[in-house]
């Protein structure tokens, strides 16, 4: 942290990517946790807002707040928060939900949340090919969960 007590007053330190960093997502927790350290000893509290990235279980995002002691979320978080509760508290139909991404697994209980709100729910990228295969079609060579596993690896 030598370059972060060289910033003076109203100075600003600025970190390339951190997914670049083996360590940022690496599985094994003793190996975020060394990351960060590192990243914690820049500073003295940790605001995040990325909801984007919130639900990663990384050394930026959950490793940093445990070494703190403390983690916050930004504004940014508080306004996508404060809009998806007013979305899902009062949904006027008809009300369409569109999901994405790899893994059905990962998205399970909020699909089993939507499907009791939802006049229509839009499902794509990747995770799109595992509801095909499960309906019977060919996917090919395009990624498709055919097992669900829990956070332990079991089937």
């Amino acid at each position: 942290a030598p370059q972060a007590a060289k910033l003076k007053p109203g100075e600003v330190m600025l970190l390339e990517n951190l997914r670049f960093y083996k360590y940022e997502g690496s599985k094994k927790e003793a190996e975020r946790m060394l990351m960060a350290k590192v990243l914690a000893s820049y500073g003295d509290v940790y605001v995040s807002d990325a909801f984007g990235t919130a639900h990663r279980n990384s050394a930026s995002m959950t490793g940093v707040p445990k070494v703190l002691g403390q983690g916050a979320c930004g504004y940014l978080i508080k306004k996508e928060i404060d809009y998806f509760s007013s979305a899902l508290k009062d949904p006027k139909s008809p009300y369409v939900a569109i999901v994405g991404g790899a893994k059905v697994s990962d998205k399970i209980l909020l699909l089993d949340n939507l499907i009791k709100m939802c006049d229509t729910i839009v499902v794509g990228g990747a995770m799109a090919y595992t509801f095909l295969k499960a309906q019977g079609y060919t996917t090919g060579k395009s990624k498709c969960e055919t097992v669900s596993k829990n956070k332990k690896g079991e089937g």
